[in-house]
């Protein structure tokens, strides 16, 4: 009997454009869906942490988003665990702030700073505050890879991280902030197992 294992991956557009359909809306702040296809979430200092979460949970996958963000602190959340009460979710984020930190991969409720860049690995990714920019986050085992306009800012091995979990887009709270997203593709890596005699 020979055994063989096939990678599969399936590339969907997790935010259609129009609607919420698909995310679960959690915690404080407001996330509305504007002209052109944007996603926008908007928090004042008065609001708790809030997260906007995929409805389907992740293993291995990669990530592909246009953020703009001129202040404040948001990230992409992946292979997260869900909590009750703040802040919500616990595990890693890729960044999105309007600052240098922007790429690199916090571990909220964990270890804190996994991988923190500095400015001078930003330099050739031209990010600049108020303008949109291109992430690309992927996660494979415990490989994890994060892309700003097309230039790698974190490339570790960290085998403390979760091997699964949800999605989720981040208003950090306590400051008053908008950030936006759009074009938000995930294809994700699918194990099959097929049999021949």
């Amino acid at each position: 009997m020979l055994a063989l294992l096939l990678a599969l991956t399936t590339a969907d557009k997790i935010f259609d454009g129009k609607t919420l359909n698909g995310w679960e809306v959690v915690g404080g702040g407001k996330w509305t869906v504007e002209s052109g296809g944007v996603l926008k979430g908007q928090c004042i200092k008065a609001d708790e942490q809030g997260v906007l979460v995929y409805e389907k949970p992740v293993r291995d996958f990669n990530a592909k988003f246009e953020f703009r963000i001129s202040g404040g602190n948001s990230g992409f959340y992946f292979r997260a665990e869900r909590v009750a009460g703040q802040p919500l979710v616990k595990g890693f984020q890729a960044e999105v702030d309007a600052i240098e930190d922007v790429g690199g991969i916090w571990e909220t409720a964990g270890r804190g700073w996994v991988f923190k860049p500095t400015k001078e690995i930003h330099t050739a990714a031209k990010f600049l505050p108020g303008q949109w920019s291109r992430m690309e986050v992927s996660a494979m085992g415990t490989r994890y890879i994060v892309k700003l306009n097309g230039k790698t800012i974190t490339d570790i091995d960290d085998p403390q991280g979760r091997k699964e979990g949800a999605v989720a887009l981040q208003l950090h709270g306590g400051m008053d902030m908008t950030v936006e997203f759009r074009e938000i593709y995930l294809t994700k890596k699918r194990e099959s197992s097929l049999n021949s005699r």
